[in-house]
């Protein structure tokens, strides 16, 4: 795990030197304190230069320093993340005369490109990743994110000059335009995270997960290498599909152990940490080290979980309980996230991250068990939805009674039956943020209030593409929304902070795939989020712990804003400020209903106070 930074020119736009690199890699200190290093290489019609910080899990040797060239000198790349099937590929390599000099995974990341181009080495590697492969011999350059966008790439592409890094704060040490995105803003304030391919400027976009660059003199191309595939359904019978999923989650937890560093595991008391710290416990080779984190608030607390499941597993277990005391670093935290970044459970993450990285230097976590195996509200919806969809044979009496009552309630269905996007992007808001009638009153300017509504459309029209069932629709997109933008920006930000790894083995392209083959009357099998998961925890722990109601894994910030940190918001948010013409008279009166338990505006007012450290931030030193 590392960072990376780099900057490839066409032609001789400017002088990169290795003062600049350090200066573009600075922000990446905390992903890569191990090792760093840097090339330069200038030809008359290709300059280049690459920068890398290094966390090492893999390979702890000399050998495995980038950025890594092949031996002729032809290929090098700046890596960042782990290739759990490294060893298997190596292997088929080997077997047609294929060399390595080291125990790396980078290493075969660049012999695989020189083998089998860049399309089939994307759809082999297994694991998270995003790098930058420079094919001097062509004059091309690959700039690729793994599947599922569990490691950070940002770029910015002008005329014959490309730059990228893991942390968008690199991009200052390049005189970019900080002109806002107001399409991101606005999706932030409602989202409290921006979105897949846009980044809080104009000027600096994401690459989205999947995807990667080839860029060359003659342009960029973007390219999609991996798609989930929904529209072929498992025959299998529930029975079968509950034991095969099992397997492959299983066989998932074991391919993230590989580690030539000490891997522990978090804990929350939940299905699915519970269940990927079962397997590890089970398939290493020490004493598992499993950590988790409580509040004094009982409501936020998971802790008793947590103890009860590691005693089951015979883990060493760990735990800190955090108050508002404890929470000096949330300044530094938000600063570390780049851009405007609000969901407060990034608070414990980071803490948890902290605690845990003194003991291990990898982590596996449960991201994604909700999104493969249905664990959201939203699938409820999804499901109610699917079954609407199944009766469209009452489209006519509906469009008929629509036009007499005018029925918003009609209108719904038909708009389900119809499969329409505006209709179906519905049910993606996760109502924390503001709704799109609260950010016209919370924007003075409504420039971009509609951000939140685009981009769940695109997202459901892009799954729309791979599959048939409304059901698998809302599964697709809401992997490409909440789970590619929020949670694993959250914890890849937090645990790097922390020098720390995290891995997720619901993320495994096997059991993913899997996943999207399960028909959707097993996956909600009589409405029941997360039935697999459910019925593969019974065979190990009790029911009391499996069948209990859902806590997400939050802080009490909202009972926090009314007392101990009431001073710190007003002085905050109160300020103003004029790069965003906010209505701060809405502000006052949400902030005023939260102080008198009239209604709880947690999130809101956590996004709005974020924004303003951001804005301080980011202009203050400019």
């Amino acid at each position: 795990m590392c960072g990376i930074a780099g900057i490839i020119q066409f032609e001789n736009i400017f002088q990169i030197d290795e003062n600049l690199l350090r200066k573009m890699s600075a922000p990446l200190q905390f992903r890569g304190p191990d090792q760093e290093g840097y090339i330069i290489e200038e030809k008359s019609d290709f300059t280049f230069g690459l920068a890398h910080k290094r966390l090492s899990i893999l390979d702890l040797s000399e050998a495995g320093r980038q950025p890594m060239w092949n031996e002729e000198h032809t290929h090098v790349i700046v890596f960042n993340g782990e290739i759990y099937n490294f060893q298997k590929l190596k292997t088929e390599l080997q077997k047609v005369n294929v060399t390595f000099e080291t125990s790396s995974d980078t290493e075969v990341i660049l012999k695989a490109y020189a083998n089998w181009g860049i399309e089939k080495t994307l759809n082999s590697l297994e694991g998270m990743f995003a790098f930058t492969l420079v094919d001097t011999n062509n004059r091309k350059v690959y700039v690729a994110r793994d599947r599922f966008g569990e490691k950070p790439l940002y770029y910015h592409a002008k005329q014959n000059m490309f730059a990228f890094s893991s942390d968008i704060r690199s991009f200052k040490s390049l005189g970019i335009s900080s002109e806002l995105d107001l399409h991101a803003l606005g999706y932030f304030f409602s989202e409290m995270t921006t979105p897949i391919a846009h980044s809080i400027y104009k000027e600096i976009k994401k690459l989205p997960p999947a995807n990667y660059l080839e860029i060359s003199k003659d342009g960029m191309l973007q390219k999609e290498y991996w798609q989930l595939n929904y529209k072929e359904k498992s025959v299998l019978t529930l029975p079968e599909t509950i034991k095969q999923a099992e397997f492959l989650l299983e066989k998932a937890v074991q391919k993230t152990l590989i580690s030539d560093v000490p891997v522990g595991c978090f804990l929350s008391g939940g299905l699915d940490s519970s269940l990927v710290s079962l397997y590890a416990s089970k398939n290493y080779s020490t004493q598992l080290k499993t950590f988790s984190v409580g509040f004094e608030y009982e409501s936020f607390n998971e802790l008793p979980y947590a103890r009860a499941i590691s005693k089951q597993i015979g883990s060493d277990h760990n735990e800190i309980i955090l108050n508002p005391d404890d929470l000096s670093i949330v300044d530094d935290l938000l600063k570390e996230y780049g851009e405007p970044f609000a969901d407060s459970s990034a608070i414990p993450t980071y803490y948890v991250s902290k605690f845990a990285g003194k003991s291990v230097k990898v982590a596996l976590g449960g991201d994604g068990g909700d999104e493969v195996f249905s664990g959201y509200r939203t699938y409820n919806q999804g499901l109610r939805m699917q079954q609407w969809y199944k009766k469209r044979f009452l489209h006519a009496p509906l469009t008929l009674l629509k036009h007499v009552t005018h029925s918003e309630k009609a209108d719904y269905l038909l708009g389900v039956m119809k499969k329409n996007p505006e209709t179906l992007a519905g049910a993606l808001y996760r109502n924390m943020g503001f709704s799109q009638g609260d950010l016209k009153k919370l924007l003075n300017e409504n420039l971009f209030y509609e951000a939140p509504k685009h981009e769940h459309e695109r997202a459901i029209s892009k799954a729309l593409g791979e599959t048939t069932d409304v059901f698998d629709v809302l599964m697709h997109a809401s992997i490409k929304t909440r789970l590619v933008n929020d949670y694993l920006v959250k914890t890849d930000r937090a645990t790097m902070f922390n020098s720390l790894e995290l891995r997720t083995p619901f993320l495994d392209k096997d059991l993913i795939e899997f996943s999207a083959r399960i028909p959707y009357s097993f996956l909600m099998k009589e409405g029941e989020n997360k039935y697999i998961t459910k019925k593969i925890a019974e065979k190990h722990f009790s029911k009391e712990l499996i069948y209990r109601e859902k806590q997400g894994f939050g802080i009490p910030i909202g009972e926090w804003m009314k007392n101990v940190w009431k001073k710190q918001f007003e002085e905050v948010v109160f300020e103003r400020q004029e790069i965003i013409p906010l209505n701060y008279a809405y502000i006052e009166k949400i902030w005023k209903e939260h102080l008198m338990n009239q209604k709880d505006h947690s999130h809101r007012l956590w996004i709005v106070y974020v924004f303003h450290k951001w804005i301080k931030n980011e202009y203050s030193v400019q």
